[in-house]
């Protein structure tokens, strides 16, 4: 999901996919991610300010006041910041949630160029997608992932955007690629089909929050926990994704 990643040299990443399944790849370049094939050629770039990371109740990561980049592609949400704060940041214990340190072999035999804060939320991942509404002219409108890394294993992703987004937008047009992503790599059941239907093609969500934390959701059905194996969920596995 989120991690502090070691910068591998350019020309050393051959396989993208199994090197950068749970946590992203740092790219080359300052604030950039390493791009996947099934990532597509319409890329969303936006930034945030802010990112905390909450697993099982307790807040595991959390930094404020950076440039953090944010890509949306066809397959994933993922940031990716050069100057985070190297003095901490990380409150939470080593078992907290397994995948924190979750890295490859391959990946870990890579030589390091420097270090980068990345993160991601594949979409087969995704149980909820939600936004804040704007409270007033000077507040901060903020995306919100919910997942599971499995029994007793509850993560949520926050990123704060800046004052000029509009946050719903940015939710629904998640929502809308998890939703054709997920039709397109997966055998899915009728009632939960029609549901990723619906959202494909949903409008920003309005009005008042769906749950005590002010936050509009939408509810995605069918989530993967978040592992290597449904990281590995594409087009091209459909029919015969685990």
């Amino acid at each position: 999901m989120i991690n502090v990643i070691d910068i591998p040299d350019p020309g050393a990443v051959t396989d993208p996919v199994e090197l950068g399944l749970v946590f992203p790849i740092p790219g080359a370049e300052k604030n950039t991610v390493v791009m996947e094939d099934r990532d597509g050629d319409h890329v969303q770039r936006l930034t945030a300010t802010a990112v905390d990371f909450n697993a099982n109740g307790k807040t595991a990561f959390r930094d404020r006041k950076i440039k953090i980049a944010l890509f949306i592609t066809d397959a994933r949400f993922a940031l990716a910041c050069s100057k985070y704060d190297k003095g901490g940041g990380w409150v939470g214990g080593a078992g907290t949630v397994i995948v924190f340190n979750s890295v490859s072999k391959a990946r870990a035999a890579l030589r390091s160029r420097g270090k980068m804060l990345v993160g991601q939320v594949r979409y087969p991942w995704i149980q909820r997608i939600g936004s804040s509404p704007k409270t007033g002219w000077a507040s901060d409108e903020k995306l919100v992932f919910d997942t599971s890394a499995g029994q007793d294993g509850a993560m949520r992703l926050t990123v704060t955007l800046p004052k000029n987004v509009e946050a719903a937008r940015v939710a629904c047009e998640i929502a809308q690629r998890a939703a054709r992503y997920r039709l397109a790599s997966e055998d899915i059941e009728t009632d939960a089909r029609t549901a990723l239907e619906q959202l494909a093609v949903a409008e920003p969500l309005t009005g008042p929050a769906t749950d005590a934390s002010g936050i509009r959701f939408f509810e995605i059905p069918g989530a993967k926990i978040v592992s290597e194996d449904s990281a590995r969920i594409s087009p091209s596995t459909a029919g015969h994704s685990a």
